[in-house]
């Protein structure tokens, strides 16, 4: 247990020191007087538009898990299960690498419904869609911008993703699986939802629509620093952007996802002051609607301490 709890720290500990040493490395780099005036010319309607947008995003989320779990009996409320997912991308943003977001909506779906396997198999489909959904959005705006700096960069970040996520679904969806181990009851869970191709062409339309929301939320962020960039533009940067963010290298993305902000948006000739600006606008937002997981968290916490006083009083 002990050299779990070590390892566990461990990675904590990289992770923090590579978005430090890359946060650091990038601001280096970066007048911060223009940093500091651009963000002095923030507009805030923009930004008041972002933040809305932003929240959008995580109803699409909760609406396009819904069906995931429905395919397997387990009726949740929408209002509950939107609070697991503000819950867990508080968890993203504020509690250690151990405890991930998609960790805890198992944990509380599972709690709920008694079916651990099968709140994981949502869980892990819903995250496979999106990623599709994601590589497809990049990959049609990249089809439709012409002469765009980066392009082989870009090609193979779209087509890595999408090559990944086919092939995965592929061999859940084609492979026999038995259920003589718990991985194996696991992946039958999730090879079982190829019964069901309704739910996941909704899950991927609904998975579009949150990258189009997730695009629309960065428009508006970058709209408040002052710069206007084409459309086709952020739906080509922003899917990659948020794919090389995900990779479990630093602190839920952060220094990654910056330096990724400025090595794109570069391309189409925005100043590294204002791409960094954009990135870091967008990453607050995300960080202030989080809090509202938190404010969850924090009374689920309250509530079953008062359970648990008043189960030991009746005792």
């Amino acid at each position: 247990m002990a050299d779990i709890r070590f390892n566990i720290n461990f990675k904590f500990l990289m992770k923090v020191i590579v978005s430090a040493g890359l946060l650091a490395w990038i601001l280096s780099r970066i007048p911060v007087d223009s940093l500091v005036l651009s963000l002095a010319k923030c507009q805030w309607t923009s930004l008041i538009l972002s933040f809305v947008t932003v929240n959008f995003c995580i109803l699409v989320s909760a609406l396009k898990w819904r069906p995931l779990l429905t395919v397997y009996g387990i009726q949740i409320p929408f209002a509950r299960l939107l609070s697991f997912y503000y819950a867990g991308l508080f968890a993203n943003n504020f509690l250690p690498s151990s405890i991930g977001g998609d960790t805890l909506r198992i944990y509380k779906v599972a709690r709920v419904s008694g079916k651990i396997k099968e709140a994981a198999a949502s869980v892990v489909m819903e995250r496979l869609l999106s990623s599709l959904a994601l590589a497809l959005t990049a990959a049609a705006a990249l089809g439709l911008v012409s002469k765009l700096g980066g392009e082989n960069f870009i090609c193979w970040v779209v087509g890595g993703i999408a090559a990944a996520c086919l092939a995965v679904m592929g061999i859940l969806f084609c492979c026999p699986f038995r259920e003589n181990s718990k991985a194996g009851q696991w992946l039958c869970r999730m090879g079982g939802y190829r019964e069901h191709p309704y739910v996941l062409g909704k899950v991927l339309l609904l998975s579009f629509l949150f990258q189009g929301l997730l695009v629309l939320a960065n428009v508006f962020a970058f709209q408040s620093a002052g710069a206007n960039m084409p459309l086709l533009n952020h739906f080509l940067y922003i899917p990659v952007i948020m794919a090389v963010s995900m990779l479990p290298l630093s602190i839920n993305g952060l220094g990654i996802r910056e330096g990724m902000y400025i090595a794109l948006y570069s391309y189409a000739g925005l100043d590294q002051a204002t791409a960094l600006l954009c990135s870091l606008l967008f990453f607050t937002l995300v960080t202030v609607a989080s809090l509202v997981g938190g404010v969850i968290i924090g009374l689920e916490s309250i509530r079953e301490a008062l359970e648990r006083n008043r189960h030991a009083e009746y005792l």
